[in-house]
């Protein structure tokens, strides 16, 4: 395990920590967290009977401990969808992917938080209105050539994007139909198709938003298209201003802790690119470094809001010693504690890496329960 590198462990980290917060998840009563889980609650098996009569939701059932959350699901998904296309970030391949997870008939089974609901009914009116559009484009030739020119464009629009996808697209529709005016007319279909995805993630700033990023930004770590990506990303489930910042901010902290491996410099680099919304809460949490960070976090808000999450996150990985301190900080200061986990342990796992002194326990990494598939996907991804 030593030989991980800081980018795979950063995706380790991520998806440990959040296994790891699963069984006290959106238990409120921090004095009920701390009798439940003890000194160590990481992997706590707790039942609804363990949350009765607190302020609490007890959302996953059907979890077992070494279960990730739905946070924890949403990295995987992005995780898949870079491991399909050897790397590459395409918007239109995850979106189809996510759907393909969260929606009817997908293998996810568990909570399905508001943007993913909403971006799943997003999803299908968009597609719905896209097709409808695309059919009434003006065509000379029959029904049948219509649909497999339609077939063309979406598959291509799975794989590629920009000049490729053009390009794509083009050496399709010469295959059958060698002609300028019909590769016009399919391009013409492809634009139509992509503008009816513009807009289709949720109008919501909490901590889904950032969930999927950790694999995305340690694969495009120093890629010139990251801010892009990232975005883009973001918006895919999270439509807002504030959803991209926060976006940005946790890409800077996590690319400046592969970059540097301190977290004090990384923090600083997130902080500076925290603009109107996340510069004040950095701020404020720079000032508070000598408090408790389940005081701090009780303070700041514990529930599952972008504003709450990502500095409470931040003030404990500064005064975490460790990856195993800061898993064990999250959880103990309660609510949302598998969201922050997401930032945690992303950031933890790319500055002390993975088994050594401080880095990620080795018997927690042997608990998750879907370490071999995050592994084999890791490999094809190339981290």
């Amino acid at each position: 395990m030593s030989t991980h590198s800081p980018r795979r462990s950063a995706v380790l980290g991520a998806l440990v920590a959040d296994a790891a917060a699963l069984g006290l998840h959106w238990l409120y009563d921090q004095d009920r967290v701390r009798e439940l889980g003890g000194a160590t609650p990481e992997f706590c098996d707790t039942s609804a009977a363990d949350f009765e009569g607190y302020p609490a939701y007890f959302a996953h059932p059907t979890k077992q401990p070494g279960d990730v959350s739905q946070y924890g699901e949403q990295a995987i998904t992005l995780l898949q969808s870079l491991a399909a296309n050897s790397g590459r970030y395409v918007q239109r391949h995850y979106e189809d992917h996510f759907r393909a997870v969260f929606g009817y008939g997908g293998p996810y089974v568990g909570y399905i938080d508001h943007p993913t609901r909403d971006t799943l009914d997003n999803l299908a009116r968009a597609d719905a209105n896209a097709m409808a559009a695309a059919r009434a484009l003006p065509f000379a030739g029959s029904a049948s050539d219509q649909q497999a020119l339609i077939t063309k464009v979406t598959a291509n629009l799975a794989l590629f994007e920009g000049a490729a996808l053009r390009d794509g697209i083009e050496a399709a529709v010469r295959r059958s139909h060698d002609d300028d005016e019909t590769v016009a007319y399919a391009l013409r279909l492809a634009d139509t198709l992509v503008a009816a995805r513009e807009h289709v993630g949720a109008q919501d700033e909490q901590l889904p938003a950032i969930a999927k990023l950790p694999a995305l930004v340690a694969h495009h770590c120093d890629a010139p298209d990251l801010a892009a990506a990232v975005e883009s990303a973001v918006r895919v489930t999270n439509d807002t201003a504030v959803a991209v910042e926060a976006g940005q901010v946790f890409s800077t902290f996590l690319r400046e802790a592969l970059t540097t491996g301190d977290m004090a410099t990384a923090f600083r680099a997130a902080l500076m690119d925290g603009g109107e919304t996340f510069k004040p809460l950095f701020e404020s949490v720079q000032s508070r470094l000598a408090d408790s960070s389940i005081d701090v976090v009780k303070d700041i808000g514990m529930s599952c809001q972008l504003v709450y999450g990502m500095p409470g996150a931040a003030h404990i990985l500064l005064t975490a010693g460790s990856f195993s301190d800061a898993v064990r900080l999250n959880i103990l200061a309660g609510g949302d504690s598998c969201g922050r986990a997401m930032c945690i342990g992303a950031v933890a796992g790319a500055v002390y890496g993975c088994v050594g002194e401080g880095g990620i326990p080795e018997a927690w990494l042997d608990r998750l329960n879907r370490r071999d598939e995050v592994l084999a996907l890791l490999d094809a991804v190339g981290l």
